[in-house]
């Protein structure tokens, strides 16, 4: 039954291998990389979605049902932003980015493709909506093969890490501001109490608390004061160039038979990629600016 079951396991994965054609990767520098990048977030963001579902089927907290509810929304929302992109391109004419599109999409086994169908079916309905169509059902169909006809009673997951390629690097300018308090403690004249509540309103103070007043002599004058207390906030803006390296890795796809309420026998079926823009750790300050 064992030899069976992996003989089984290997026809399945050399299926779903099969289907999917090749794509290498777009590298920085070219105009398509950022749409490219973006495709990629959506499907990293609906693995998460995935493994969310099966930690929430474990532990059906609230919480677990928040991160759940969050990383769906957030996939959703992205999906669409892909697809207006497409289809502001598409409307001037231009069809390199559902070309980029096709291309991935293409290139990812059955299982794997579901990451696109938010982005797939909002573009289909703004198609179907607009009186001139500028795209047909036969061209969506060759762009997009098979799509809206995933295979029933089966959910999908990405596995363990299989293997990495190396595409290059990029660097990314970032900014990031920091910000520090401190706690102080003042005796001031009554009149500069005016001057200490507008740095509050401005949030450069926060904390504020007034004293009773009371007078006191300064310096031969009489004076009514008052004690207060703050705390300080400075923040500093830093500008950030980041080193990126791009790796397309390589993962197992893991099938199971649909069920809510089940942890089920997930089994190895092929192969799946991702295009990642990971953090090397290398960074350079290039710009301070002071604030508050």
């Amino acid at each position: 039954m064992t030899h069976k079951k992996t003989i089984l396991t290997v026809i399945l994965f050399a299926l779903v291998s099969l289907q999917a054609m090749a794509f290498d990767g777009l590298l920085p520098g070219d105009k398509l990389y950022p749409a490219q990048e973006r495709i990629f977030e959506a499907i990293s963001e609906y693995w998460q979605v995935q493994e969310n579902f099966v930690q929430y089927v474990k532990d059906p907290t609230e919480a677990n049902a928040k991160i759940l509810d969050d990383s769906v929304e957030l996939h959703k929302n992205n999906s669409v932003i892909i697809g207006k992109k497409v289809l502001a391109s598409i409307k001037k004419n231009q069809h390199a980015e559902i070309e980029l599109l096709s291309d991935i999409y293409k290139s990812l086994p059955n299982g794997a493709r579901n990451a696109l169908y938010p982005t797939l079916g909002y573009i289909k309905v703004e198609i179907n909506q607009e009186n001139e169509k500028f795209i047909s059902e036969e061209k969506f169909r060759e762009y997009f093969p098979g799509y809206g006809y995933s295979e029933p009673g089966y959910k999908y997951r990405k596995g363990r890490e299989l293997d990495r390629e190396y595409k290059g690097v990029t660097w990314q300018s970032e900014e990031h501001s920091i910000s520090t308090t401190w706690n102080v403690n003042l005796t001031i004249s009554i009149d500069l109490l005016n001057i200490i509540s507008g740095l509050l309103t401005s949030g450069a103070i926060k904390d504020l608390k007034v004293g009773e007043q009371y007078s006191m002599n300064v310096g031969g004058q009489p004076m009514i004061v008052c004690n207060v207390s703050f705390q300080r906030i400075k923040s500093i803006v830093t500008k950030t160039n980041r080193k990126f390296e791009i790796n397309k890795v390589w993962f197992e796809l893991l099938r199971a038979k649909s069920s809510f309420w089940s942890d089920d026998d997930w089994q190895v079926v092929g192969k799946t990629y991702e295009i990642l823009q990971e953090p090397t750790g290398e960074a350079v300050v290039t710009g301070i600016e002071g604030g508050k």
